[in-house]
């Protein structure tokens, strides 16, 4: 997603930062990072976790330029379910994500980066997974995190995996 009012240069080198897993209470503090930078993420939403209160940080998100993708209704693994199952996740995410947003996400990151053959040919959308994994996750540490993204190499292109539902990862995203 290139926002053409951000003044980004194609041809400059870019990287792509991305979280899943939110909104949740700490996506205003990345969002309020981001904006102070003039950067762009892409939040990959959990539909279960949309309620009026995340769906103004959602509206807040793409204001700012940000894009808003779908990672299934309840953090399902998708690449585990038949077509019909992963309709329906697609459908209940989606029922949401119009009432707030009064549109549907282009994108999908499967969580766990699952899938298979029926999502790829039928989810309707972009899949989305990523190149560097910082693990947020697993070390909830901001020092790490920032550590494994400057010993990755060359940042050109890459598309790094974040969490909104952490305060390392806050932090570690102001670094």
């Amino acid at each position: 997603f290139i926002d053409e009012s951000a003044n980004i240069d194609p041809n400059k080198p870019m990287v792509a930062l991305t979280f899943d897993d939110g909104p949740g209470q700490h996506t205003n503090s990345i969002l309020d990072t981001l904006s102070a930078y003039n950067a762009h993420a892409t939040f990959f939403v959990v539909g279960q976790n949309i309620d009026e209160e995340t769906g103004a940080v959602m509206q807040r998100a793409v204001g700012m330029g940000c894009e808003i993708g779908s990672h299934s209704y309840r953090h399902a693994n998708l690449g585990k379910m038949d077509q019909a199952a992963q309709q329906a996740d697609q459908a209940a995410a989606d029922a949401l994500f119009q009432e707030v947003l009064g549109t549907t996400p282009a994108l999908l990151r499967p969580p766990y980066g699952s899938m298979n053959k029926t999502l790829k040919t039928t989810s309707g959308r972009s899949i989305v997974t990523w190149s560097i994994d910082t693990e947020d996750w697993r070390s909830k540490d901001a020092d790490k995190v920032v550590t494994g993204v400057e010993n990755a190499g060359n940042l050109d292109g890459q598309v790094i995996l974040l969490h909104s539902i952490y305060d390392s990862t806050v932090e570690a995203t102001r670094t």
